[in-house]
């Protein structure tokens, strides 16, 4: 990604509804209110410009990160972000078995991601036996646009597709679940209507803080998306977010 998508993606973390929104699914479905999980050791891996990781350390959770890009970095240390190296999931930099969970959100679809079976086993190697990985990725090609390109989105993904992907891998998927289930039909009209220009302007992300009245409405939509994707996988939605866990060891 381009500096200036960088710049817009830390500017928007902490207050954009969809952010907000993924870290309200991300805490549903790993089920991180328990008070026994605070001693568990988490990797943001591609960690981006901070955000998630700044929510679990905040949280209280003993957390570690690394992104490809130095432009990232730089964006984590001026968040206050100490624990972030440089890094490719391709190459995970930390031994074998270090960590009881895994996140990554939005970097096994990324162009600079070129080996899925890599990346996914430099993942399964640093989990720990029982230990768990967290994925979010955007869901179904053909919701495919400008926001993709200017980001580097290589990939999306149905939910047929990453559980075949995460077993052949030896992982077992726990959860997978669309999300951004409640604005999918607004995300389908506009990428279509972007389609129909002929792909033509100049790519951008979507990702703009809109006006406070309706990043509040859209934040309230998000907050009940995550009260239902506790209980249930979601049928549709624009992300796709996983739960898979590498299997204990036989004695």
């Amino acid at each position: 990604m381009e500096y200036a998508e960088y710049k817009i993606m830390f500017e928007a973390e902490d207050s954009h509804w969809w952010y907000k929104g993924l870290r309200g699914v991300l805490f549903a479905l790993l089920r991180l209110k328990r008070a026994n999980s605070r001693s568990l050791k988490f990797l943001d891996a591609g960690c981006g410009t901070g955000g998630n990781l700044a929510a679990l350390q905040k949280a209280g959770f003993d957390c570690e990160g690394f992104d490809f890009s130095p432009v990232a970095v730089e964006f984590c240390r001026a968040r206050g972000l100490e624990s972030v190296s440089l890094g490719s999931i391709l190459h995970i930099p930390y031994p074998e078995r270090t960590f009881d969970i895994v996140i990554s959100c939005d970097v096994l679809n990324d162009a600079g991601t070129a080996d899925e079976e890599r990346a996914l086993a430099e993942v399964f190697r640093v989990l720990k036996p029982g230990g768990r990985l967290f994925l979010n990725l955007p869901a179904f090609s053909f919701l495919r646009g400008e926001h993709d390109r200017a980001t580097d989105v290589a990939r999306r993904y149905t939910s047929r597709e990453i559980r075949r992907k995460l077993i052949r891998a030896g992982f077992l998927p726990v959860r997978v679940s669309y999300w951004n289930m409640f604005l999918f039909p607004a995300v389908l009209f506009v990428r279509v209507l972007r389609h129909g220009r002929g792909g033509k302007s100049e790519p951008r992300s979507d990702i703009a803080v809109p006006p406070a009245p309706v990043n509040r409405l859209l934040t309230l939509m998000m907050r009940l998306e995550r009260s239902l994707i506790g209980n249930f996988d979601l049928p549709i939605g624009s992300s796709l977010a996983v739960v898979a866990k590498r299997p204990e060891e036989s004695k």
